[in-house]
This record gives C-alpha cells, structure tokens and sequence, in this order.
C-alpha cells in the first residue's frame, strides 16, 4: 500500500501533503530548506525530487549544497551564509533582504510568494531540535504553520513530518509502525479524535503536555480530526 497523507478541512479542501506513488515533481510544490536542516542528505534529496523549486533561506544553502542540491533562491541576510559557499551560487539567484522586522524564513516565503504565487504549497525542512540548535528559532520557525493554519504549509525534520490542522481530518494511509504526534497549539486546548493507532480518541480535550505525544499508528489506515482548535500534527517517516 503506498504512503499517503490527505487533508480535508474547509479552508484547504482535500490536501495531499505526501503521496509516496507521485511519478513527477508537483509544479506548485516549494522546498524551503533552512539552516537548522542538518539531517541526512538523502532525506533532503528526497524531498527536493517533490519539489518544482528549491529556494534556501541564507544558511539552508550550505545543507543544500552539502546533499548535491543547487537552490533555485538563496533568500536572507546573509549574515550566516559562508563565503565559499556563496561563492559556489550563481549571483543571479542570490536575493539580500536587510529587512530587521522579519527572519530569513518569512523572508523566503516573501520570495515564494511574489515568484511562485501565495497559494504554492511550501515545504519547509527544518531542524526540530533543540540539540545542536537554538530553541527559539525552532519555535519561531513553527509561525507560518500556526500563525497562518489554512495554508498549504508543512515542515519535514531528520525524522518526520508536521502540519497544522484546524477544523479538519488527516487521512493516513500505508504508515503502520510510525509514530504519531499532537500538539495543541491553541491556549484553552484543542477537542480531538484519533483512530487506527495504539491509543485512540473520541473528542478528547488536549492540552500541550505528554498526552498525544508518541502515539502508534497501529492500521493501514488512520484518522486524525480536529474538531476544536488548532493542533499541529507530527507523523514520523
């Protein structure tokens, strides 16, 4: 059975964010690839082969290079970009933005969207950790997900996958044995229900903590809803 991941919610409609039988790059797909994606470069160069675009956001371009990856964009302040990587890219694609009220991510998304349209889907490959990185530009790395839940915005870490969902159902299929995240990302806790996995639910209340942590994907097909709020869901790879 082939790995699949569909969303269904009123803002996004039916949404596959990760199709395992896809025979071609998406032409609206967008990898994003920052400076916390330290993981191996055959899970970047996997991603990349989804992807129409590859833009880096100022250091993503080193990890890019490192995977054998040329960036279409190199989007920043430069001030982490080293020079002899910077010297390997072609100054045509290189776009400085000295802006001080937004970080190199937002900077990126900018550039998708005034090149490649406000509704592309963007892939982000970030870090996720807070080993070997900083925490608080891994959870401001997490803005465009929650802040903006009705985009077709995922992440993709050394490990797995996350999007947010509000109002909606997550669809999984072909990804028993995987572990399975939620995180309610909203301040009073999110209702929400989970079958096909080792601990189900029925319109459980969530608050962010150890419950809906590590979760087992237990069939061949499982379904996370959010029923209230808005939750950010992580689905090992």
């Amino acid at each position: 059975m082939a790995s699949r991941i569909t969303i269904e919610d009123q803002d996004r409609g039916a949404w596959t964010v990760l199709d395992a039988g896809e025979a071609a790059p998406d032409p609206g797909r967008v990898l994003v690839v920052l400076a916390g994606a330290g993981f191996a470069p055959g899970r970047l160069r996997a991603e990349a082969e989804r992807a129409a675009t590859i833009v880096a956001a100022d250091a993503g371009a080193e990890h890019c290079l490192a995977a054998g990856l040329v960036p279409d964009a190199v989007v920043g302040d430069f001030d982490s970009l080293p020079e002899a990587d910077r010297a390997r890219l072609d100054p045509a694609t290189l776009h400085r933005s000295t802006d001080e009220e937004t970080n190199d991510l937002e900077k990126a998304l900018a550039w998708v969207a005034a090149h490649r349209g406000a509704d592309a889907e963007v892939v982000l490959a970030a870090g996720g950790s807070a080993h070997g990185g900083r925490l608080d530009h891994a959870l401001a790395n997490l803005g465009p997900l929650v802040r903006e839940p009705h985009r077709r915005v995922s992440m993709i870490d050394g490990e797995g996958r996350l999007f947010a969902l509000r109002g909606g159902r997550a669809s999984i299929t072909g990804l028993a044995g995987r572990r399975l995240s939620l995180l309610p990302w909203s301040l009073h806790g999110v209702r929400v229900s989970e079958s096909g996995v080792r601990f189900p639910l029925d319109h459980a209340l969530l608050h962010l903590g150890g419950r809906g942590v590590s979760n087992e994907i237990t069939a061949d097909e499982a379904v996370v809803t959010v029923h209230e709020g808005v939750a950010l869901v992580w689905i090992g790879a």
